[in-house]
């Protein structure tokens, strides 16, 4: 699954980490909202932190997984780089 920068400028952490906090924030608001549109939900999260899915299959892959309960991982939620 691969993500870009869809605007200018730095976004503080590895895209994949940033990446992690959309899919996290999108996965929290499924918990409590079941009826949100899931991949419109994951698009504007990621849009907010600067980035956009490659593929529009990413953006269905971790739709699915986030509904199937599955847990996401792309990078480290926090940002943190491991050094």
């Amino acid at each position: 699954m691969e993500f870009e920068m869809a605007r200018d400028g730095d976004l503080g952490a590895p895209v994949q980490d940033v990446a992690q906090e959309a899919v996290d924030a999108t996965a929290t608001r499924y918990t409590r909202t079941p009826d949100i549109d899931v991949e419109q939900t994951l698009r504007e999260q990621l849009q907010g932190r600067g980035i956009r899915a490659v593929s529009e299959a990413t953006i269905g892959e971790i739709a699915t997984s986030i509904r199937a309960g599955h847990s996401v991982r792309l990078g480290r939620h926090d940002g943190s780089i491991e050094g």
